[in-house]
């Protein structure tokens, strides 16, 4: 089961298709209320979104499977895990942002701290991104060009500007973003409800996530998570196996995908 960034969408599980044959795994990845194609609904706390996975889960008749997360995932994974740890054989949490988390450092925008507590002036900002998303996903070479396609850019880090030097990737990430504004402002307001989710401590008890299951990944050169973020949920779940990869960044799990493939299988 595979639990996509915030700001994206089923589709960003495309990056991983290649993953999925050459190591054979089945993933699975559905949308977040509000985003895509699932119908919103408020963001009143982390947990609800496990109750409809896990009901997902016995509809398909899987009672136990390995959890994947990348970025704004990871919340919503660790809650997952805190609640139905029965049902999880393993769970790798890559590039994961802890509570409370602050926005700011990964927008590269000292003022998105103060924007994203007023619905106001983060649906303003929201629209202003939608646009340039939707735009950027129709050409990206043009957009890569352009003043704000080179300030994307820029805040990213190495490991990662190689990983988005692939244009096919490039094109789903885009893709997958742009899916997640289908809705209009019901999309604005998911992404302002998970990003004022983050911006609060842990209203979820992950310290009795069963530790032997949990995996964190973490790139130590990841510009839109610090690492920070990685050694705080080792230390509230103690005794996690927590990986770092010094040459990394953000996107890791795209590209070590050889030991992702371990690292979902082992059983312990």
């Amino acid at each position: 089961m595979y639990f996509h960034g915030t700001a994206s969408s089923r589709l960003e599980i495309l990056l991983l298709k290649q993953f999925a044959q050459q190591y054979h795994f089945k993933l699975i990845s559905v949308d977040r209320p509000g985003y895509g194609l699932s119908t919103f609904a408020p963001r009143r706390n982390l947990h609800d979104f496990a109750g409809d996975l896990s009901k997902l889960a016995a509809h398909l008749q899987i009672d136990q499977f390995a959890l994947l997360s990348w970025s704004g995932g990871g919340p919503f994974a660790l809650t997952y895990l805190t609640y139905f740890p029965y049902r999880v054989s393993r769970a790798v949490i890559a590039s994961s942002p802890t509570l409370p988390f602050n926005v700011a450092s990964a927008h590269n925008n000292p003022l998105a701290q103060f924007v994203m507590k007023s619905q106001y002036a983060a649906m303003w900002a929201l629209k202003s991104f939608r646009k340039t998303i939707l735009k950027a996903s129709l050409n990206i070479d043009a957009y890569l060009k352009s003043k704000n396609g080179k300030k994307m850019l820029a805040s990213w880090s190495e490991p990662d500007l190689r990983f988005f030097a692939n244009p096919t990737w490039l094109k789903l990430m885009y893709t997958s973003t742009a899916e997640a504004f289908r809705q209009g402002n019901d999309a604005l307001k998911t992404i302002f409800q998970e990003h004022k989710l983050f911006m609060n401590p842990w209203n979820e008890p992950i310290k009795r996530i069963p530790p032997h299951k949990l995996v964190i990944w973490q790139g130590m050169q990841d510009k839109t998570v610090h690492p920070v973020n990685a050694y705080k949920i080792a230390q509230t779940v103690v005794g996690a196996q927590l990986e770092l990869f010094p040459t990394e960044g953000h996107c890791v799990i795209f590209s070590e995908t050889q030991k992702l493939s371990k690292a979902l299988r082992l059983q312990l």
